[in-house]
């Protein structure tokens, strides 16, 4: 009995979160440069007000992708938690690469610390960690954007393009926004610095293009991303489909290593 009235519970919680009611109205206003996010009106005080227009990143969803570093030289490397910290390892037959996105319900834990919180909370889950990461993304009619992953070895990621899309898909679209990176992601392994580092980031919409994929013929979209910053370059090339969102995320670090992601699974 137990199990049936947990299944249960955990279906109606999807129901509930993917329906919209009728009276949260919003605007769109600028998040950072070219980037948007909702603004609700005060009284609006629903916990999922920021998830019910996700058409990709829906309250329950997981989407996992594979992930492959190599050094600026070409070379295989992965990676492991310590007690400390991390470090780099030699492959094996046995690790496993790969990371999931969890979107989750509510905007805790981060209201409870930014009142003003605006983001769709999510998870990132590692295949070589038993704990998880919380960060957020925006989705809504005017773009899609996420934090990348940022813990071990993804610190690095923090200099580069984040994943972002704006709509609607059209060849030459351009946008770009701007972070501060603080010194605390930086790392001997790629490169250091003091105190805060603007990232520029800019990005156009290159092609379109149909792919074969385990999903079957995908109609999907080539993006470039670009962020400057006094250190350097890095660069985002990102394969988007208008249902699956990212299907492959291939990143050029700070120090001319990279990064790949593609996607390996979907569960709505």
């Amino acid at each position: 009995m137990r199990k049936f009235v947990f299944i249960t519970a955990a279906v109606y919680l999807a129901i509930s979160c993917n329906r919209s009611p009728k009276n949260l109205d919003y605007e769109l206003v600028p998040y950072s440069g070219d980037l948007k996010v909702e603004s609700f009106d005060s009284t609006v005080v629903d916990e999922n007000r920021f998830n019910y227009n996700n058409r990709i990143f829906k309250v329950g969803s997981s989407y996992t992708y594979n992930y492959q570093y190599r050094t600026a030289d070409g070379q295989a490397k992965n990676f492991r938690f310590t007690e400390e910290d991390w470090e780099f390892k030699e492959p094996e037959n046995s690790d496993q690469n790969n990371l999931t996105i969890e979107v989750s319900s509510g905007l805790k834990p981060f209201s409870d610390w930014y009142p003003d919180y605006n983001q769709t909370v999510m998870k990132y889950i590692y295949s070589n960690k038993e704990s998880y990461e919380l960060t957020g993304l925006i989705e809504n009619e005017a773009n899609i954007w996420l934090h990348p992953p940022r813990e071990g070895l993804f610190r690095i990621m923090e200099l580069n393009p984040f994943p972002s899309v704006q709509f609607p898909l059209e060849i030459g679209n351009t946008w770009q926004w701007s972070v501060a990176a603080g010194e605390q992601w930086s790392d001997e392994r790629w490169t250091t610095w003091e105190g805060n580092v603007k990232n520029t980031m800019t990005y156009e919409i290159l092609s379109k293009s149909t792919i074969n994929s385990k999903w079957g013929e995908l109609e999907t979209w080539a993006i470039e991303g670009e962020a400057t910053n006094r250190l350097g370059t890095t660069l985002l090339e990102a394969t988007y489909h208008d249902s699956l969102g990212f299907v492959n995320m291939h990143f050029t670090n700070i120090d001319g290593s990279t990064l790949e992601f593609d996607l390996a699974d979907v569960d709505y």
